[in-house]
C-alpha cells in the first residue's frame, strides 16, 4: 500500500510538472507599416508560484530575462512593467509582464529568440500585400493538461484595407485571432491580404505621356498660324 502512494505521489508530480511547462497566457498587439516595420505592445501572464529562475516555457519574468528574449539589431524594447496581480475569483497571484516593442523587418523577426516559434511574412501579392503569421506547433504543451484555457491572443491593425483573413475582421484594417495553447497540436496560420497603398504615379507614370501629347499638339498649332 505503501509503494502504490509512492507511485501515485511521484506520478502526480510528474503531471504537475508537465502542467506548469506550457501554462502561460500570451497578447499581442501589432501595429504594421507599409515598408514592413511596425510597433508591438506585448502582455504575458502565468500564476506566480509556477515561476522558477525568473521563467516559464522560454518566457521571461525578470527585465533582464525580457530585454535578452526580445532585443535584437531588429528590434527595439521599451516600457517593460513587471507586476503581480490577484485574479478576481482566485486568491493565487498572477505574474504579468507587459513591454513596447519596435519592429524593422516583418520578416527578419524570428531572427529573434523571442519570436524563434514563429514564422512572419510581408510581401507583394497578386491583389495586394499579402500577410503571414505563423505559430509553430508545439505538440508537448498542446497536450499539457488544461492547455485549452491559456490564451494565445493575437492583433494586427495593417495600413491599408484588409481585402481578405483566416482572421475576426474588426473594422477595414484590422483582425484578430483568438487561440488557446491547445491549438498548438498544429501549426497555427494567421493570413491576410491587404490592399497596396502604391504611390500615384504622377508624372512619371500615365499623367506625362498625356502632357508631353497635349504640349506637342499646341506647339504644332501655334507654329502652324505662325506660319501663315
Amino acid at each position: 500500500m505503501k509503494k502504490l502512494f509512492t507511485l501515485s505521489t511521484i506520478l502526480f508530480v510528474i503531471s504537475m510538472a508537465i502542467y506548469l511547462t506550457g501554462c502561460v497566457n500570451y497578447e499581442q498587439k501589432t501595429k504594421l507599416e507599409n515598408d514592413g516595420s511596425g510597433t508591438m505592445k506585448i502582455h504575458y501572464w502565468t500564476k506566480a508560484s509556477n515561476i522558477s529562475s525568473g521563467e516559464v516555457q522560454g518566457f521571461g519574468f525578470t527585465e533582464e530575462k525580457v530585454k535578452a528574449n526580445y532585443g535584437s539589431g531588429n528590434t527595439e524594447i521599451s516600457n517593460i512593467k513587471i507586476e503581480e496581480k490577484v485574479v478576481e475569483g482566485d486568491t493565487a497571484k498572477n505574474k504579468h509582464v507587459t513591454f513596447d516593442l519596435k519592429f524593422k523587418d516583418l520578416n527578419k523577426l524570428s531572427e529573434v529568440k523571442g519570436f524563434k516559434k514563429t514564422k512572419s511574412s510581408w510581401k507583394e501579392g497578386k491583389e495586394g500585400m499579402d500577410f503571414e503569421f505563423v505559430l509553430l506547433s508545439d505538440t508537448s504543451s498542446a497536450k499539457t493538461m488544461g492547455a485549452s484555457d491559456y490564451k494565445l491572443n493575437y492583433e494586427f491593425e495593417f495600413p491599408s484595407e484588409v481585402i481578405s483573413t483566416n482572421g475576426n475582421k474588426s473594422g477595414t484594417s484590422k483582425v484578430e485571432w483568438f487561440k488557446t495553447v491547445g491549438d498548438l497540436k498544429e501549426d497555427i496560420k494567421m493570413t491576410a491580404s491587404v490592399k497596396s497603398e502604391k504611390k500615384k504615379c504622377g508624372l512619371f507614370g500615365l499623367e506625362l505621356p498625356i502632357i508631353i501629347v497635349v504640349g506637342l499638339s499646341f506647339f504644332y498649332v501655334t507654329r502652324k498660324k505662325f506660319k501663315k
